[in-house]
């Protein structure tokens, strides 16, 4: 059954249709009032004709007549088409509202929830089949346009229609007039949400939506959470660090989890359900003299005392510290933790003994010290500052720093607090009166306090008596305008000492001019000193560099024991004079200045792989253990100079370690990175330290050894290190080894740079590639003879040159085999050097071919010359390892990348 009103949108439309009628019949009256006007005019002329003579005077006025009669008539008949026109919109309008009212009232009952329309009256004006469903088991007759929403509220409360569970979380009660927007259990069990919206004329929607299902479901998911909630709850009970028993307002124990039983030592089959817990604690230690046994918990109301958390620290006979906190719960009971805080009742202990500590140290400082929070109060204050102020730390501690120092005061101050609190140190200088009524000046410094998010949480104030300096400085100040005086006659005096002077210097500076004359003819003797020592180096190594080469080429021979015994022999005494001549030209280029550093960004690994890989030959014997290790540190320093101070530190480290182990590495530090020579050699005594870095000192741990050493490579290297500005640093004990390091400066960035002499990580073994055509230039026979004959060891096909002409030869008739290295040496006849030669072999062939230049001439513009032009260049004598290493490393650069 379905009674049908209009709804909302449809009284609209008739509220439409009625004005339409309404101006239909305002334009019937108005056409009505046009006939009767018309009539009177009518009547008018005809009564003028009759009673008038002026025939023309009427004639005219019946034609202003007709005229205004045809144009109201002319509107009249606009105005009843129009009227038409309404009508026939009305009934379309009509028609259309006849149809919006069956679909809405279609719509209305295919609507699954209970739905109903109240009028501004509160009185129903539509319902669906649903709706009515919900009151069918009742004898209330529900009636279109007489029943009001009051009745069915009233209704529902007399007869209990829906069923109130008031401690349930969803269910509201009904108001006096209305259902409001609620969720209800209606008398079958099943379960209604209602909803009202109210209408733009004042009415009101009520719908009622069958949520049983979602309810049931609600529940059964309610049910399963507390279900689990439960389990959860047992199992993080089970597993808390902390013991915990609960007891209800009998103090009979409910629940407990392991710990508890662990730390109170009661017996797992002693401790059931619902015991007596003051029976149970009896005799555990826990409680034993303790306050807060028994525990008799009188209320649990909110708001009164006994609801709070009380706690008693008890100290076991073991030691340990078990804190018991009682939490009361509502409705009665309470429970229990127990915690052991041993670990941190000690770091409270420890703590409070640092406090004391503290206080002490502030306590003997001459100053007044104080902290202060970012509310502006006192939280600590040495002694000092209790004694000035002569007020108790007790008292001054909380207060805020106006109640101490007094509202002007502060006042004054306010400026500099202000900016501490804004994370400023700040300075200044403060007259105050101390208790004594003297006055006083304070010097005070405020230090910003940050947490570990770096916001101000306060700031310590530092308080300084400086009256007896300012006093001083003014006296000194007062002393200072009486001696001005003094000072005009002591300057006349000084006057007259002055032209005296001059007298004298004017005679000193002939003395001078003589001396920078001797200084000249001495630089003058210095620099042909260096000049022969250079020439009579170049002249000796030439020969030397021979020897070393044919020496090299004997050792890597299968020879008898005593033929091999000999040739090791030379082999150390030309590297004993080697050594000797490279060390005397090192020495007096040193002493004359003329070496300057050329410092370069480069990575340490590639210095010191480079030496890591060119003394590990000296380990094959197994006599030392070497080891090194690596790092990616970008350092600025002279590869070339550094160098040598690391070789002459693991030249001495493995002449001094008979047997043990030889360290190389770097450790960085906060002013640059330290590399590390360390051995377990014989060591250096304390008096020996100060000596070694003097010429020609040896040590006399190795007096037997042959390659004991000419006492130079450490004067070498304290030269070197001046002149790089990277300080040396040595550390030794006899028996036990030495530590030899130098700091270098950090890379601000890096940039690869190649340096002659550093060498890349190579194998020393085997030469790259096989059968390899190498071509010697060289004017000395004898060392292009044991150069043949060294590469020819190393599997290599030599060719040399030594004459200019044959150099021309070669050069015009080109090669019948391009060779895939040069080795020239850079000094050659009739002044032509090396670079001159391989420039022009290089200009003949397609592709350049790599070169190494051979020189005893040590000069940095010879050095930067060769590294641009791209050649590797090797200082006189050669050495074998270094040589194979500068080959394999030119030879792969070389090699097309695949």
């Amino acid at each position: 059954m379905l009674n049908r009103l209009p709804p909302d949108n449809l009284l609209e439309a008739d509220r439409s249709d009625e004005d339409v009628r309404r101006e239909n019949r305002e334009l019937r009256d108005e056409v009505d009032k046009l006939r009767k006007i018309n009539q009177v005019l009518m009547r008018r002329v005809e009564l003028g004709w009759g009673n008038h003579s002026d025939a023309y005077q009427s004639f005219e006025n019946a034609a202003l007549l007709s005229d205004k009669v045809r144009e109201r008539t002319l509107k009249l008949n606009q105005t009843m088409g129009k009227l038409e026109a309404a009508n026939q919109e009305l009934t379309r309008a009509q028609r259309e509202s006849a149809q919006a009212r069956q679909r809405l009232v279609d719509s209305v009952e295919s609507i699954f929830d209970a739905f109903a329309l109240f009028d501004h009256k509160d009185q129903i004006v539509l319902a669906n089949s649903r709706f009515y469903e919900i009151w069918s088991h009742t004898d209330l007759k529900i009636e279109i346009g007489r029943t009001r929403l009051a009745d069915l509220v009233e209704y529902s409360l007399e007869h209990d229609i829906f069923h109130f569970e008031f401690n349930h979380p969803s269910v509201i009660k009904l108001t006096a007039s209305r259902f409001g927007n609620s969720i209800y259990r209606l008398y079958d069990d099943r379960w209604v949400q209602t909803s009202e919206r109210e209408t733009a004329d004042g009415g009101l929607v009520l719908t009622f939506t069958d949520i049983t299902v979602l309810k049931n479901s609600e529940t059964r998911q309610r049910e399963l959470a507390l279900e689990e909630q439960a389990r959860i709850l047992e199992s993080t009970i089970n597993n808390m660090s902390q013991g915990v028993a609960l007891i209800d307002a009998s103090c009979r124990l409910l629940a407990w989890n392991t710990r508890f039983l662990e730390i109170s030592g009661l017996p797992a089959d002693t401790v059931k359900p619902r015991c007596d817990f003051n029976l149970l604690v009896s005799g555990c230690e826990l409680y034993v003299g303790s306050d807060q046994f028994p525990f008799k918990p009188s209320s649990t109301r909110k708001g009164s005392r006994t609801w709070s958390i009380q706690e008693h620290e008890k100290v076991m006979s073991d030691g340990s510290v078990i804190l018991i906190r009682r939490h009361l719960v509502p409705g009665g009971g309470f429970v229990n933790t127990y915690t052991d805080i041993t670990e941190r009742s000690q770091q409270q202990g420890a703590l409070r003994e640092s406090e004391r500590r503290i206080r002490l140290i502030t306590d003997a400082v001459p100053a007044l010290i104080s902290y202060i929070d970012k509310d502006l109060r006192y939280r600590f204050a040495n002694q000092q500052f209790e004694t000035w102020y002569a007020t108790r730390r007790e008292k001054i501690v909380g207060q805020h720093m106006a109640e101490v120092l007094g509202a002007q005061a502060f006042d004054e101050h306010r400026a500099h607090v202000e900016q501490a609190l804004q994370g400023q140190t700040v300075e200044f200088e403060f007259e105050e009166m101390t208790s004594d009524e003297t006055q006083r000046i304070i010097q005070k410094t405020y230090v910003p306090h940050n947490d570990n998010n770096n916001r101000i949480i306060g700031f310590f104030a530092l308080e300084q008596d400086v009256t007896r300096q300012r006093k001083t400085k003014q006296a000194l100040k007062d002393a200072y305008d009486t001696l001005e005086d003094r000072v005009h006659e002591r300057t006349r005096q000084i006057s007259e000492i002055n032209q005296k002077l001059r007298d004298e210097i004017s005679e000193r500076r002939q003395v001078e001019v003589s001396l920078l004359q001797a200084k000249r003819e001495a630089e003058e003797a210095n620099l042909s000193k260096i000049k022969f020592l250079a020439a009579t180096s170049h002249d000796l190594l030439q020969p030397l560099n021979a020897a070393c080469l044919f020496a090299s080429s004997l050792q890597e021979r299968e020879l008898p024991p005593d033929t091999h015994h000999l040739v090791k022999s030379l082999s150390y005494s030309l590297n004993n004079i080697e050594s000797l001549i490279s060390a005397l030209v090192d020495i007096s280029k040193l002493d004359a200045g003329v070496v300057e550093a050329e410092p370069g960004v480069f990575k340490v690994d590639d210095l010191l792989g480079n030496l890591a890989n060119e003394f590990r030959q000296q380990c094959e014997g197994g006599r030392v253990q070497f080891r090194y290790i690596k790092s990616r540190v970008a350092i600025l320093s002279d590869s070339q100079l550094l160098a040598r101070i690391l070789r002459n530190f693991l030249t001495n480290a493995f002449r001094y370690t008979e047997s043990g182990r030889v360290l190389l590495g770097a450790r960085r530090r906060a002013n640059g990175l330290e590399i590390q020579v360390i051995d377990t050699g014989a060591g250096i005594s304390g008096q020996d330290l100060e000596m070694i870095f003097r010429e020609f000192h040896r040590g006399q741990s190795h007096a037997s050894r042959e390659d004991r050493g000419l006492g130079l490579g450490l004067a070498i290297v304290d030269k070197i290190s001046r002149i790089l500005d990277h300080p040396i640093k040595v550390s030794s004990r006899v028996g036990e080894g030495s530590c030899f390091s130098v700091l270098i400066p950090y890379a601000t960035q890096f940039e690869q740079q190649e340096s002659e002499g550093l060498l890349h990580h190579e194998s020393t073994h085997d030469l790259i590639g096989a059968n390899r055509r190498v071509l010697v230039i060289d004017n000395d026979e004898s060392i292009c003879e044991g150069m043949r004959t060294l590469l020819q060891g190393w599997g290599c096909v030599v060719d040399t040159l030594q004459t200019n002409p044959q150099i021309d030869a070669v050069i015009k008739q080109g090669f019948a085999q391009v060779p895939d290295l040069i080795i020239a040496d850079y000094h050659l006849d009739d002044d032509v050097t090396g670079l001159d030669v391989v420039q022009r072999i290089n200009q003949r062939c397609e592709q350049p071919v790599p070169v190494l230049l051979i020189t005893a001439n040590y000069t940095s513009e010879l050095r930067q010359q060769a590294r641009e032009l791209g050649y590797h260049l090797l200082n006189k004598p050669i050495k074998p390892v270094k040589l194979k290493l500068a080959m394999n490393h030119l030879m792969q650069a070389a090699m097309p990348q695949s």
